[in-house]
């Protein structure tokens, strides 16, 4: 395809460069008097003739202006011409001829404008007339015999004489070039991944039996007795020194570990540490490869590579996403850091997979649970999910601390803090919610009409009715007038009995309704 699109643009180029210095208007009359027809061109002949006139023997017809009469459409110039010289012989009159491009009337400069377009393009080819003449035919043929040949041009290639032709060349050269050189590539990318899953795959079981004969038939005490050259015995000879051989160990060390409790993980670490696997792990940090340091990080969290934490400190703010969320994981693991430092100077914001892994790790993880610090982080995400640990790991002690700060908080803040409130019941949180009722963000208006409606008190019904008679927003007026029903129905009937509102009367019959009360 490419080189299709390369042929038509050079010979395009060369067209019209050559059409723009060779071609030479030839006037259309000149072809049509010699009677020959121009695709897509008709004339039609038409003359005012006197009253009275029958002109039906010239195979003409009466129109609908008056004394005129026309042809029918003819595609022979000559034919409309002769027709004109015979009505004009008899009667004087010589008429008009119309012409028509596609049965659309055209002028005679855009009839030469589209013959020349034809002929330009080589759409039309202009026979010229044969001159036969056999003596003077016959002179040059003998003329010729008598002279000896020389080439027009010096170069033999005539192709190499065209310099478009030969970056046309050049072009295809380099594409068949670029082909071989990517076909060549792939074979050996691919040639290498097929090498080594083979590799991984027999690696794979050489390293069960062993590990299997020292977990089951060795004690944790035996196993911190061996040194590195026993344990490395029971493996395969000469591939400990083999850095996918390691790799592939290690895989199958942590996927033990994930799957053994008590002393099995005790055993599988102190393999793991007596083999110097621990070090194999550490130098994947200096890659340059982003996967093969998450990899490495990723061990260290499995493994409990305490000695690395300062090496892994050093990604916690990595612009790579998964070194990032794999360094912060496993600094919260192995790190004795229980005011959360880590995270709360993190500079990219927490997403939701991110705060689920750090969440589980924190609940599981850390005793002294101390969520103050993510709360003055820089990082708005932080402090969300500082917020939420509060709410997750029940931190009542929090909530005044909570209150303090969300008339200064942003409103993705202010609505976790309302679920935080909401969930524990704080009932001082009313006074600084009121404001928000009249916020133009409708998540955070619902949220904290969520909350009056679990603790507020008889001023919030007053404020509820103001609110659902001000506001235009469906889910604010639904929600206002749901909290009313929940805190007083005596007060919703005396509000919405009567009403003559046709949206708050069918809202009404909904919150009734016992079977869509909750819907």
């Amino acid at each position: 395809m490419t080189v299709f699109l390369l042929l038509l643009f050079f010979s395009a180029f060369a067209q019209e460069g050559q059409d723009e210095i060779d071609f030479i208007p030839v006037p259309i009359e000149e072809v049509l008097l010699k009677g020959r027809e121009v695709p897509g061109v008709s004339f039609v002949y038409s003359v005012s003739l006197p009253q009275g006139v029958d002109a039906y023997s010239y195979a003409l017809r009466p129109s609908s202006q008056t004394n005129t009469w026309v042809t029918d459409t003819l595609q022979y110039y000559t034919d409309v011409k002769a027709l004109q010289d015979s009505v004009y012989s008899h009667y004087e009159v010589s008429g008009d001829i119309q012409a028509f491009l596609f049965d659309e009337m055209i002028s005679e400069e855009g009839l030469q404008s589209y013959f020349d377009n034809l002929v330009r393009n080589e759409l039309y080819i202009i026979e010229e007339d044969r001159v036969e003449d056999d003596t003077k035919v016959g002179e040059l043929i003998i003329l010729g015999n008598k002279m000896h040949f020389k080439p027009f041009y010096r170069l033999k290639i005539q192709i190499l004489s065209d310099i478009r032709m030969i970056i046309l060349i050049s072009f295809l050269a380099f594409f068949v070039f670029a082909a071989i050189v990517l076909v060549i590539v792939i074979f050996i990318i691919k040639t290498k991944k097929r090498n080594k899953d083979v590799l991984v795959k027999r690696f794979k079981d050489l390293c069960y039996e062993p590990l299997s004969n020292l977990l089951f038939e060795k004690s944790l005490e035996e196993i911190q007795e061996m040194t590195k050259g026993d344990i490395a015995a029971v493996l395969p000879k000469n591939l400990m020194d083999n850095s996918l051989f390691n790799d592939v160990l290690i895989q199958e060390i942590i996927s033990l570990n994930k799957n053994m409790k008590g002393d099995f993980k005790q055993k599988l670490k102190l393999i793991y540490r007596k083999l110097d696997l621990d070090k194999h792990t550490i130098q994947k940090l200096s890659s340059k490869r982003w996967d093969i340091i998450t990899t490495g990080i990723v061990e260290i969290n499995e493994m409990d590579v305490l000695e690395a934490e300062e090496l892994v400190n050093k990604f916690i703010n990595h612009d790579n996403f998964y070194i990032r969320s794999n360094a912060v994981a496993t600094l919260l693991n192995i790190s004795g850091d229980s005011n959360l430092k880590v995270l709360a100077n993190q500079k990219y914001p927490l997403s939701k997979w991110q705060q689920m892994i750090y969440y589980r790790i924190i609940r599981y993880t850390k005793d002294n649970r101390n969520v103050s610090l993510l709360l003055e982080s820089e990082n708005q995400s932080v402090r969300v999910f500082g917020i939420k640990l509060i709410r997750y790991l029940g931190l009542v002690d929090q909530l005044e601390v909570l209150n303090m700060r969300y008339a200064e908080s942003t409103d993705p803040e202010k609505i976790e803090m309302l679920r935080c409130f909401n969930m524990f019941g704080y009932v001082d949180s009313l006074e600084v919610v009121y404001a928000d009722l009249k916020s133009d963000n409708i998540p955070l208006v619902t949220e904290a009409i969520t909350l009056i409606q679990n603790i507020g008190e008889k001023i919030s019904l007053t404020i509820l009715f103001e609110l659902s008679q001000l506001t235009n927003e469906f889910d604010i007026k639904k929600a206002a007038m749901k909290a009313i029903f929940h805190l007083d129905p005596i007060v919703f009937e005396e509000y919405y009995g009567h009403t003559e509102n046709d949206l708050e009367l069918r809202i009404s019959r909904h919150l009734k309704d016992p079977v869509l009360n909750n819907v």
